[in-house]
């Protein structure tokens, strides 16, 4: 949505929001107000609250992500200072505001709006909040491309080194795709203030944030998943195919359940997730797995991208997913997936931030 159209959407926005406020009426709207000392605001809104008049200055953004309500709140304190404006309450206001931008503008005593009618609004004599989950302005778009195949190489390999800096040739040569996408996902994780870029070079600063919004939109269903069934132990099976794939030079890497419980070993668990590229009908013959199409006790996943390897770990003789990709795979399973990514979170990843 372009700053144009949020202007025009914003005034139905805002008379939605405070219907229900009592004795709360606005009583005119003006666009691009210029002040005598050269600040502006987007949108100046006059109410009317328990017979008073109270200003309102907006400032505007298309993306309502944390970089832009940092760089609201700064206009918007600016503003304040004017003389003319003295009196006045600041608003940041986009098409959709995320959590986090939500917490800086309250942080800053700014208010905040988006087009959903979700707002937050603490005057003297009147405050207002309504938050909504819903918001078909959200944008859906760019979250999406975010988490594709391509882009998310990137953030798997940031994430996989979160100490190192990178210069966008680098991450573009290590994570496999382009300068161009690297730069467009360079462009989005600083909107989201995951990343810094100071001195020409990336640099993580959210992980956490990072791997959790991935986790959101990620399911292990995205692989290609094939049923088994083992007479053997689900142990015994995981040792048989592992044997298989390393006598046949086919990679494979253990993710779900089976690597949690080689991190952790309170993870109890019935059945086995295993990466294996190819070769499947053939591992499968030989290691006496039997095709079923459900209630298998072996599941083989075909990767959705072959960066499911990267960063793979050896633990007791047994290739295991980088612990990004297994809290990813293991969060997104039925069965205490969630308790079993959690405990990962706070024993591995959370250190290897610090």
């Amino acid at each position: 949505m372009k700053e144009a159209e949020l202007l025009e959407s914003l005034p139905s926005a805002i008379e939605s929001c405070l219907r229900n406020v009592p004795k709360t009426s606005i009583k005119s709207v003006e666009r691009e107000v210029i002040y005598p000392d050269g600040m502006s605001a987007d949108l100046v809104v006059r109410l009317s609250v328990l017979g008073r008049e109270r200003t309102l200055l907006f400032k505007t953004s298309a993306v309502g992500q944390p970089k832009r309500a940092r760089e609201a709140v700064d206009h918007l304190s600016r503003l304040m200072l004017a003389q003319a404006t003295r009196d006045a309450y600041p608003v940041f206001a986009a098409p959709f505001i995320s959590d986090v931008s939500a917490a800086i503008c309250r942080e800053s005593g700014v208010g905040f709006f988006d087009l959903a009618g979700n707002c937050w609004l603490s005057l003297e004599d009147v405050y207002v909040e309504r938050i909504s989950p819903q918001n078909p302005y959200r944008e859906k778009r760019d979250t999406v491309a975010l988490f594709t195949p391509k882009s998310s190489r990137v953030l798997r390999t940031l994430l996989n080194e979160p100490k190192r800096t990178w210069q966008v040739q680098q991450l573009s040569k290590t994570a496999e795709v382009s300068i161009g996408l690297v730069s467009k996902i360079k462009r989005a994780l600083e909107e989201r203030e995951w990343i810094a870029t100071g001195s020409g070079v990336i640099e993580l600063v959210e992980p956490e944030a990072m791997l959790l919004a991935w986790a959101d939109a990620y399911s292990y269903k995205q692989n290609r998943v094939s049923e088994f069934y083992s007479l053997e132990s689900v142990a015994d099976a995981e040792v048989a195919v592992a044997a298989w794939c390393r006598e046949s030079g086919v990679p494979y890497a253990l993710t779900g359940f089976s690597g949690a419980r080689l991190s952790s070993p309170r993870v109890r668990y019935n059945r086995a997730s295993i990466y294996v590229p190819s070769g499947v009908d053939s591992l499968a013959l030989n290691t006496q797995l039997k095709s079923v199409d459900s209630g298998g006790n072996v599941l083989l996943l075909k990767p959705y991208d072959e960066g499911v390897f990267s960063g793979s770990q050896t633990r007791y003789d047994l290739r295991t997913v980088s612990p990004i990709q297994l809290f990813l795979d293991v969060r997104s399973m039925a069965g205490r997936g969630e308790e079993a990514a959690e405990e990962l979170l706070i024993r591995e990843l959370r250190p290897s931030w610090r």
